[in-house]
């Protein structure tokens, strides 16, 4: 790879025109850029910053090694934060989340600015967020012994007639861009049309504290990824997700 660069590099010094050798090298490194990136790792306090870079000398070992080594080297990392950069791919993502989340790491992914999250946090009165984590941690634990019965006649239904798994789980992006997977019925029993019986399982993700009863609605890792960095997205990161979003109670009040 090296010798490539190198001899690119000779062959841009003979051409006479310097401005369009310039751009030749600037098309080639974008190539480069493109079909050959590898992380940068930072280890900072206890949170580990992954990033995309196509500089190999900034590329960690990790950046060529299987899922496999990664899971080994996850379990001896000190981090117990791991922070990914959305500008990895999808599949990538989606790795590292699984990963950590057999490795009992926080993860998250990095949207925007995460200093502009982080002071935009502190406006939010911590009494009332803890009267609402409270109050949403009852009412599911309540509405999840009401629906046993119903959960139990699923469960058995799906395994003995359908011979699928139950439950069926998504990644989505929570508060401050943290990672959770969002549980849903088996492919089957997803095509019922009824709203309300998909939703039961995700008071599970309620009494884990990664949603709310009521909120805006979890993005998914491909729709996080596309958004833009509005004013209202930035406001909305900040907000736990919810099974039911806030304009569906004003619309039935």
């Amino acid at each position: 790879m090296i010798q490539k660069q190198r001899s690119t590099s000779v062959n841009l010094v003979s051409y006479p025109n310097l401005e369009t050798s310039t751009n030749v090298w600037n098309d080639n490194e974008a190539n480069y850029c493109n079909y050959n990136f590898g992380y940068k790792i930072k280890l900072k306090n206890e949170k580990l910053i992954v990033k995309r870079t196509c500089k190999p000398s900034q590329m960690h070992l990790l950046s060529h090694r299987s899922e496999t080594f990664l899971a080994d080297w996850l379990k001896f990392s000190p981090a117990t934060i791991v922070e990914i950069d959305s500008q990895l791919e999808l599949e990538q993502i989606k790795m590292w989340a699984n990963q950590c989340r057999k490795c009992g790491k926080t993860v998250f992914l990095r949207l925007f600015q995460q200093e502009k999250l982080d002071q935009n946090s502190h406006k939010f009165n911590y009494l009332n967020q803890l009267i609402k984590r409270w109050s949403d941690f009852l009412g599911a634990l309540i509405l999840l012994i009401i629906f046993i019965p119903i959960l139990m006649a699923i469960a058995i239904l799906t395994r003995v007639y359908l011979n699928e798994p139950v439950l069926q789980k998504q990644w989505c992006v929570g508060k401050q861009g943290k990672l959770f997977c969002i549980y849903k019925f088996g492919g089957n029993l997803r095509k019922i049309n009824l709203d309300i019986l998909n939703k039961i399982p995700q008071l599970f993700n309620v009494i884990q504290g990664d949603m709310s009863l009521i909120g805006r609605f979890p993005w998914s890792l491909t729709e996080a990824i596309k958004i833009s960095s509005s004013e209202q997205d930035y406001r909305n990161l900040n907000i736990v997700p919810g099974i039911i979003g806030a304009w569906q109670i004003k619309g039935n009040s």
